[in-house]
């Protein structure tokens, strides 16, 4: 999970080295010396010249940075050496291999060595406390995390019963030995981590404590303290887009939409969103807060820029908040496109709906009947195609319209077919069958007008031919034009010649078995 920071360790053994090696006598100070160990505390210990002049020659390569050729050193000191070394000498010239092993990243070795320094006791008892707490650190590196628990707590019990500040470093590697065990101890480390970021100076804050904090709260569900937490997070590192990702995820999944909303706009306009599905996020926000304009920009804006892929699915929704914002006529020239490469007839649906709004009633039509013969659609949709259908043909109908009246119906009855469009289809068609009996009956009427006038006008011009015949002279040029507009308005389709067939060619113009409602 993380490499071990040897800085405070470097430089807590090589001071101890120099001090051995020069034979500096550590002598006991305290009566509390055993409770509440310091450096002066535990029984009296000295280096014999031989050992203190081989470890200063060692130390010196440890200055130099010849690790390696220290570690063998040492070690042939402890062989040479052997029993005749005191527990002192022992526990000192192990606690220094196992610091350089420390150093060279050979944490095994420096594990063995420093448990044989604190196994041996020869030390004062503040080293064997600062030993446990290496020993600790080396037990998480090599995952085995029950082992560091226990030692760290014991190291941290001592030292809080000692009224000795606890390093913020103990606490989390607590914090995070409790999140590394099987099955992992979310509950327990929660306290450690705490301590860890609480401890911390507020100029120079570390993001692994913070991350480590974020992710029990998480584990734990414990949203108002995470939420607390990541507002501190943001405020600390602005420029860190997951931590503004989370929290306006956070905010979203206890309810405060709007919270989580500011803080995805925020990080938006910083430029931290760059991911597709981040983006149409903030776009989908400003469609759920009513404010589709601003949406449609954004996507627009995106999807330009290359940002947002130009696939159907994104080119739909920018048309859908384009309606929404009732711009209708920046919707269409998407849909069209989106419409113009799918093989189903559903975008085509959308975009006759479209067209339609914006009172395109022909460009509506053709995309409506461009839909059904593509099909792939639900049964509600189709159903509701016919009946959007209809409505197209029929607002393009001009008083007299019979044709497109029929067409319009035809549709309806198809549209009948269909549960859910069925009872407004058969509004439609009720409405139609009134229109157009009002049309053949005010037909009807101005036929028998016109019959009644011609009929007047014939009786009118037989009249006139018998009085010329009677006066024996030719026709006036009034009564030429009369029997001209005579001829003009009574022969012909409307005229008298045409009378009794004109009825039933009317009633055929719109009608039709209606259709039946699917079961």
């Amino acid at each position: 999970m993380m490499k071990m920071r040897w800085k405070s360790v470097k430089v807590f053994l090589s001071a101890s080295a120099a001090a051995m090696a020069a034979g500096v006598l550590v002598a006991p100070s305290a009566a509390l010396a055993q409770e509440c160990p310091g450096e002066d505390s535990g029984p009296a210990a000295t280096l014999s010249p031989r050992v203190g002049q081989e470890l200063q020659k060692l130390y010196e390569l440890l200055q130099n940075d010849q690790q390696q050729a220290a570690i063998s050193g040492l070690t042939q000191l402890l062989n040479s050496r052997g029993d005749s070394m005191s527990a002192y000498e022992r526990s000192t010239v192990l606690e220094i291999r196992g610091s350089a092993n420390a150093q060279m990243e050979n944490f095994a070795g420096a594990l063995r060595d420093f448990q044989g320094a604190l196994n041996a006791n020869g030390l004062p008892p503040n080293r064997n406390n600062q030993l446990r707490y290496f020993i600790a650190q080396l037990q998480f590196q090599d995952r085995n995390y029950q082992a560091a628990i226990q030692g760290l707590n014991g190291w941290i019990a001592l030292a809080r019963r000692c009224n000795v500040p606890v390093d913020n470093s103990a606490w989390y590697l607590l914090g995070a030995a409790y999140t590394q065990v099987t099955p992992p101890q979310w509950r327990q480390a929660m306290g450690p981590a705490e301590n860890a970021v609480n401890g911390l100076d507020a100029a120079n804050p570390n993001k692994s404590y913070f991350d480590l904090l974020n992710l029990i709260y998480s584990e734990l569900n414990e949203s108002t303290k995470r939420g607390s937490l990541l507002e501190r997070m943001v405020n600390i590192w602005p420029g860190e887009k997951s931590y503004w990702t989370q929290l306006s995820g956070l905010y979203s999944q206890t309810g405060r939409d709007q919270d989580a909303f500011s803080v995805i706009e925020v990080a938006y306009r910083a430029g931290l969103l760059t991911t597709e599905a981040e983006l149409k996020t903030v776009v989908q926000y400003y469609s759920y807060f009513d404010n589709p304009y601003r949406g449609a920009k954004m996507l627009e804006r995106e999807m330009n820029a290359g940002n947002i892929r130009r696939t159907q699915d994104n080119l739909v929704l920018l048309s859908q908040l384009w309606s929404q914002s009732r711009e209708h006529k920046k919707s269409i020239p998407i849909l069209r496109e989106a419409a113009g490469n799918s093989a189903r007839g559903e975008l085509s649906y959308r975009l006759g709906m479209v067209l339609l709004a914006d009172e395109q009633y022909a460009a509506s039509q053709r995309a409506l009947e461009q839909a059904i013969r593509k099909g792939g659609m639900d049964r509600d949709d189709t159903g509701d195609a016919w009946l959007l259908l209809g409505t197209a043909r029929f607002s393009q109908a001009g008083p007299e319209d019979t044709a497109i009246w029929a067409s319009a119906r035809e549709a309806f009855v198809n549209a009948q077919r269909y549960r859910k469009s069925a009872q407004r289809a058969s509004q439609w068609i009720a409405y139609i069958d009134a229109v157009a009996q009002t049309f053949r009956d005010g037909k009807r009427l101005e036929r028998l007008q016109i019959l009644e006038r011609c009929q007047a006008d014939q009786d009118r011009l037989d009249t006139q031919q018998r009085i010329r015949d009677l006066q024996n002279r030719g026709m006036t040029d009034e009564e030429r034009a009369f029997e001209a507009e005579f001829l003009q308005t009574c022969t012909g389709p409307l005229g008298l010649d045409d009378a009794d067939d004109a009825p039933a060619e009317e009633d055929a113009a719109v009608g039709g078995d209606d259709g039946e409602t699917e079961e």
